[in-house]
């Protein structure tokens, strides 16, 4: 699969969401410490999963999907894990025409266990 460096937008609103990671949108402060461990369960690919779940609820809270993602910035703390995000995007937007994306790494992220933090722009 190339590098897919741009996208072009014609007459159509942007929505911008900020960072979502595997923590669920909406919860409790200060954090219980037990319940954040769940959140942060399973590896790395279940947090990218519970992640792009959050993407889609708020997308759909807008009467969008991932089909109108236009840019994704992907954080990462692990780089390694560059091929599994790979595998899933294609999963997630197909081979054809996913969106273009960068990949950042990082040395942390909000929550001491979270391992990937994903920041996207969506034409509707």
């Amino acid at each position: 699969m190339p590098f897919i460096p741009a996208c072009v937008v014609n007459g159509g609103k942007l929505v911008f969401l900020s960072g979502c990671g595997p923590v669920p949108l909406y919860h409790k402060h200060p954090h219980d410490p037990v319940e954040e461990r769940s959140w942060l369960a399973g590896g790395f690919r279940a947090q990218l999963d519970k992640t792009f779940e959050n993407i889609k609820m708020v997308l759909a809270a807008v009467g969008a999907d991932l089909s109108r993602i236009v840019k994704l910035t992907i954080y990462l703390t692990d780089i390694s894990h560059q091929n599994e995000l790979n595998k899933a995007i294609y999963e997630y937007f197909g081979t054809e025409n996913p969106p273009p994306r960068t990949l950042v790494s990082v040395p942390a992220l909000s929550h001491e266990d979270m391992l990937i933090e994903v920041d996207a722009t969506a034409a509707i």
